[in-house]
């Protein structure tokens, strides 16, 4: 999650620059899926862990404060700095409007009520039960079950694109839909992952088969620059073919890779867990402070590389601070940027 700052800060550089290219197709090819799958993982851990009421109250609560104040109060006031910058004027233009990096949070928003119904119907059937034997028994090849993941991935997100592209002058607003639609199976596959121990000690036992699905993607994407003037119109867009096609298998191989590491650490060091602490808080203002970063460093014309390290860092640094001076202080900093219950103490990171 902490990555966006990275692929955000070069969203305000006017420079058609290499390396910053680079970080947004990295960022849409691995950052965004590997989350939602962890998420799903998780939730399901948190869910038997608190039952399943309270777990859908308490993940409401929790995600739909922090929504509403970043779509109803964050989002306009960002769009109304760009809109200053960029256009001279406080009244936003449609290209300024929008609901920013907040997205995601819609997203898991409408995921909790899916993640409450399974559990319940796994109470009740014993879905997970019946993987985990499924897997047991039939030992599915790992190569194929994350191909099928990202396969169901690439179907969705597929739609969604040919519905964009009928849809005239509301393309942008359909295209927006696969942000939700398309992470949905890597939400679930975290799910499974979670409910079925078996399939998670199978899916995770060797790097071998993610890494192959990720040779895979490369040896597509490099054999597609070898087509005579078809390499670049495979990438010239986020519904081309070949764009939809990373931004789907690559995800569950990488989410592959990062459970195989978290598996392995054995222990979080200090800093980690204070920066983890602050994670939610980071991402809900580091974007805001990246848009009057640029506003405020527009007029020194610096080369766009020192540019860019100094919006990551201030936006960086200047958001984590928010957290340890003001969210840790005020409960209403931690109900609108957290969504911590005023009426409960929260466990933090020690200093």
């Amino acid at each position: 999650m902490l990555a966006g700052l990275f692929l955000h800060a070069t969203m305000v550089q006017e420079a058609d620059i290499p390396l910053f290219d680079l970080i947004a197709r990295i960022s849409a090819n691995f950052r965004m899926g590997a989350f939602f799958a962890v998420a799903g993982l998780l939730s399901l851990y948190a869910i038997r862990k608190r039952g399943a009421d309270a777990w859908l109250a308490r993940r409401s609560f929790q995600i739909g404060v922090p929504t509403a104040f970043g779509l109803f109060v964050l989002a306009p006031l960002m769009s109304v700095v760009l809109s200053w910058h960029w256009y001279g004027s406080l009244m936003p233009p449609l290209p300024a409007l929008g609901w920013w990096h907040f997205w995601f949070l819609v997203d898991l928003l409408l995921y909790a009520p899916i993640t409450w119904w399974i559990y319940r119907a796994d109470r009740a059937q014993g879905i997970f039960a019946r993987i985990d034997a499924w897997a047991e028994q039939s030992r599915p090849s790992v190569t194929l079950t994350i191909l099928s993941v990202g396969g169901v991935s690439l179907l969705l997100v597929q739609a969604v694109a040919t519905a964009a592209a009928l849809a005239g002058p509301w393309q942008n607003a359909v295209w927006t839909l696969h942000q939700i639609v398309s992470y949905a199976p890597l939400y679930l596959s975290g799910l499974v992952l979670a409910g079925s121990p078996v399939l998670l000690r199978r899916v995770t036992a060797r790097t071998g088969p993610a890494l192959n699905v990720l040779a895979l993607v490369f040896g597509l994407c490099l054999a597609s620059r070898l087509l005579p003037g078809q390499g670049d119109s495979l990438f010239a867009t986020p519904m081309s073919p070949l764009n939809l096609v990373t931004t789907t298998l690559c995800p569950p191989a990488v989410t592959v890779l990062i459970l195989r590491s978290a598996l392995l650490i054995r222990e979080t060091p200090p800093m980690f867990r204070r920066v983890a602490d602050a994670a939610f808080t980071i991402y809900m203002l580091h974007f805001p402070i990246i848009l009057l970063l640029d506003m405020l460093l527009d007029p020194l014309r610096l080369d766009p590389y020192a540019a860019y390290a100094l919006t990551v860092g201030l936006a960086g640094w200047l958001s984590y601070r928010a957290h340890r001076v003001i969210v840790r202080r005020s409960p209403l900093a931690a109900l609108l940027l957290n969504g911590a219950d005023p009426g409960k103490a929260r466990a933090v990171a020690a200093e």
